[in-house]
């Protein structure tokens, strides 16, 4: 993407419709102070609207829109995300050099800020690693002894780590699998620890690079090692590479079998309001790909996904060749039952091109060389600049309505909400002061009967809504209990059937190594690949259903409190037919349960419990494993005596193992469902029900306090002489044009 059409978009499109908002919340604040000076105006929703227009000011200044860059290793994601900025930002190069996920951000001026781990973390993540780890990895150390007290500051626990890695690379190298995920996260925690051990500390702690030394992030991010240590990173970026309000990510690639770092990646694509999935035309869509992009699915993230072929020019004979590779990949999406557009251009191509059309010496004669070769493949390039502009056009236009949607309309409908309510209490006003002393004389009847009104619906609501609220968290209790506990489809029960009939433990792997490791070590593995493939399907199939579950009992939540709002504005209006009352009526009724559903979340920091379910080898399973291991040992060791041409092997106790496992699992994962649909009811929904329920009293409340205050400045302003009355309605008239203005203004 070049910077002249980055320039164009942002001074037609964004600036425009979020410098309106800003304009449109300092007019409205001018106008509520203009209505506080009239003390017949004035009442305490003047201070809660002026509250609303600095949080909606502080909202548009804070909110992201957020573009993850995913993919499958050395798709390209590092290379796209530089070539859309226009600079070498992150590191690109051969081999995996994303080691964790890197925020983009615009930026005062260019500043790495790397945020690091907390030792207890670190540690924590070791201890989880070595679980179930034999106790007797020599003669004189015991891991199960110094696991409760596990520290990799000292250097005796850092030893035994080593002993640890050395046996699982030594003895157990690769599985059909690959390296095992506790090895390298081992390797990682020791090979990084020297570089690191000054900059971690016993809280999570922030380290930056700014200016000059920017570029020195590079080494965290692209080394394993190095990234083993920190939690997070984001750039801050100066100049117009970045807009104002967009967060683009480069996430690490998806290839990984380890749960806790697919959790990660999916954390933050879940965040997202866009992904641009990146495929290389070199490879097709790979395995690693087809698992990635139906996880992606199964989570419902696919209508907000953007897919480009990444082009590599050297890879392809001729223009047939790649759209050749563009359709096969396109079948293989449809196949997946993926049917968004692609986009093929070569990012780095891109990247060169840009580089060259500033002027900037940034390429080196090897990639000049590159540059001029690609260029003379005429068709592949047309088509694919053809495509970038494509790309480029498509994605402004998502962004725009992302933008629209999320930062700009919400803010906008709740100041035309504020707005109406100021217009419809200066139009009551303005009939109040009316010289008709006929109109004088039905509004203070119509008074007196909105006052009984009042006084009438302010006991019902009193009386009911608690009773309401109680049968709205019963029946949430009752849907959520349903849909992990009973029945045959629970969330529950396809666990359980997961763990039973599709979970399967390969031991065979394990065999050839068995006699010569011991059963302990072994034990460990088969744990381990039981422990890993059950975290896989949490991530993958359950908690795409919770999510769903969730959402339907927080759609109901909103729909309570808006129809109980709605039934108590009908009580209040029914008998009240003048226009000061009906304007009166809506101007306090109105109510939006949306807007403040998930505001009082995010005030609350309220989100969905992490933790599903964690497979577990406790004491007491390794009690019930080894005990019925050893009559199978001690058989084997007796017959061995009589027979000296048979071996003794631990080999056939693998399997009884590994369904043991599995069994006494199952027993943990009952124990533990249950106790996470009580946490998802308590510290979730609860919480949030009873925060709504606040804040629909204090909104009712709110209005209810009015009606005294209300009686009190219209017996007041029967009182004025007519030339005073005429003096108010020019006063307000004025401020009521002012507000209609403001209604009128287009973002």
């Amino acid at each position: 993407m070049t910077n002249k059409v980055n320039k164009t978009t942002k001074t037609n499109s964004i600036n425009p419709s979020i410098h309106t908002i800003e304009k449109i919340v300092e007019n409205t604040l001018n106008i509520l102070q203009e209505c506080k000076q009239n003390a017949q105006m004035s009442d305490s929703s003047f201070d809660e609207h002026e509250k609303t227009c600095h949080r909606i000011l502080e909202d548009i200044h804070s909110q992201h829109l957020k573009i993850a860059v995913a993919g499958a290793i050395k798709s390209g994601k590092s290379t796209f995300i530089n070539s859309h900025v226009g600079k070498e930002l992150v590191k690109r190069g051969a081999g995996v050099v994303t080691s964790i996920t890197t925020r983009i951000r615009k930026g005062k001026k260019n500043r790495a800020n790397l945020y690091f781990k907390s030792w207890d973390t670190i540690n924590l993540q070791l201890k989880k690693a070595l679980a179930l780890f034999p106790d007797d990895i020599s003669s004189h150390d015991s891991i199960t002894e110094n696991l409760n007290n596990f520290d990799i500051r000292r250097k005796k626990d850092r030893e035994i780590l080593k002993k640890i890695f050395h046996m699982l690379s030594c003895d157990f190298p690769v599985t059909k699998n690959g390296i095992q995920p506790e090895t390298l996260l081992i390797q990682h925690a020791l090979q990084g620890f020297d570089a690191c051990n000054q900059l971690v500390q016993s809280d999570e702690t922030c380290i930056s690079f700014e200016s000059k030394e920017f570029d020195k992030y590079k080494v965290f991010t692209s080394d394993p090692d190095r990234a083993f240590y920190i939690k997070d990173v984001c750039l801050e970026v100066y100049g117009k590479t970045v807009g104002p309000d967009i967060e683009i990510a480069d996430c690490q690639g998806a290839d990984s079998i380890d749960p806790g770092q697919l959790a990660l990646i999916f954390n933050y694509l879940e965040s997202s309001n866009l992904i641009i999935y990146c495929i290389s035309s070199r490879t097709g869509l790979r395995q690693a790909d087809i698992i990635f992009l139906n996880q992606i699915k199964n989570l419902g993230l696919l209508d907000n996904t953007l897919f480009i072929n990444n082009c590599d020019f050297s890879e392809h004979e001729n223009f047939e060749d790649l759209i050749k590779i563009e359709a096969n990949i396109k079948k293989d999406l449809e196949f997946l039952e993926i049917k968004q557009q692609i986009f093929s251009f070569s990012a780095l191509y891109n990247l060169f091109k840009q580089f060259k059309l500033k002027g900037k010496s940034k390429l080196n004669k090897k990639d000049k060389i590159r540059l001029q070769l690609w260029r003379e493949e005429k068709k592949i390039v047309e088509y694919c600049d053809l495509q970038t502009r494509e790309f480029n056009k498509f994605f402004q236009e998502i962004i725009d309505k992302n933008r629209y949607d999320f930062i700009v309309l919400n803010h906008f409908n709740r100041l035309q909400i504020l707005l109406s309510n100021l217009e419809q209490h200066t139009e009551l006003f303005l009939n109040l002061l009316s010289s008709d002393k006929e109109k004088e004389k039905k509004a203070i009847e119509d008074l007196a009967l909105l006052e009984q009104n009042a006084l009438r619906l302010e006991s019902i609501v009193a009386n009911s809504y608690q009773a309401s609220v109680q049968g709205l968290k019963q029946q949430v209790q009752v849907n959520i209990k349903n849909a992990f506990i009973y029945g045959s489809e629970t969330v529950l029960n396809k666990t359980l059937d997961y763990v039973l009939n599709s979970l399967v433990i390969d031991v065979e792997q394990y065999r050839t190594w068995a006699d010569k490791s011991g059963f302990n070590q072994i034990l460990y593995l088969i744990f381990q690949d039981f422990k890993r493939k059950l975290d896989l399907y949490i991530l993958e199939n359950m908690k795409p259903q919770i999510k769903t579950l969730v959402k339907i009992q927080e759609e109901e939540i909103i729909s309570f409190f808006q129809s109980l709002f709605d039934s108590f504005q009908i009580d209040l209006i029914k008998d009240v037919h003048t226009l000061e009352s009906e304007n009166l009526s809506n101007s306090v009724m109105q109510y939006n349960a949306l807007l403040s559903f998930e505001k009082i979340k995010k005030i609350l920091g309220l989100q969905i419990p992490p933790t599903v379910f964690e497979a577990k080898y406790t004491s007491k399973i390794k009690v019930n494993v080894f005990a019925d291991f050893s009559l199978h040992t001690l058989s084997k060791m007796f017959f061995s005596l009589f027979k000296q041409n048979n071996l003794f092997s631990f080999s056939p106790g693998l399997d009884k193992a590994a369904i043991k496992i599995k069994k006494e699992n199952l027993k943990l994962i009952k124990i533990q469902f249950r106790q996470y649909y009580l946490d998802l009811e308590t510290d979730y929904f609860i919480p949030l029900i009873d925060a709504v329920t606040r804040d629909f009293k204090e909104k009712v409340n709110e209005r209810f306090a009015l009606y005294d205050s209300y009686k009190k400045e219209v017996e007041h302003i029967f009182a004025l002489k007519q030339s005073e009355k005429q003096e108010q309605k020019d006063k307000i008239k004025s401020i009521q044009q002012n507000i209609r203005q403001q209604i009128h203004q287009q973002i």
